[in-house]
């Protein structure tokens, strides 16, 4: 698993933002703790997430977008077999 901070030096503040990808609904695994996550990465910027985001789904992951500080959800989970979003965080 993947854990290394992506720092892009991008103008949006100090929040950070935690990229999950899985291979399982995210729904279905909470209870599992995380049993079938592939990668998290830790972004420093929207739009840094958003790309990690966007390649995430085009591997055919789950994703999920929290805010790293307070944890809270805030984008997702996104079904691989759908359509990308056009707005993700």
């Amino acid at each position: 698993m993947n854990t290394a901070m992506m720092d892009t030096r991008c103008v949006a503040g100090d929040r950070r933002f935690v990229v999950e990808a899985g291979n399982t609904d995210p729904a279905t695994q909470h209870q599992r703790e995380h049993d079938e996550l592939i990668d998290r990465e830790l972004h420093t910027c929207r739009t840094s997430a958003n790309r990690a985001a966007r390649a995430f789904l085009q591997r055919g992951l789950w994703v999920e977008v929290y805010d790293d500080e307070t944890k809270e959800l805030l984008a997702g989970p996104f079904d691989p077999d759908q359509a990308a979003p056009a707005y993700i965080v």
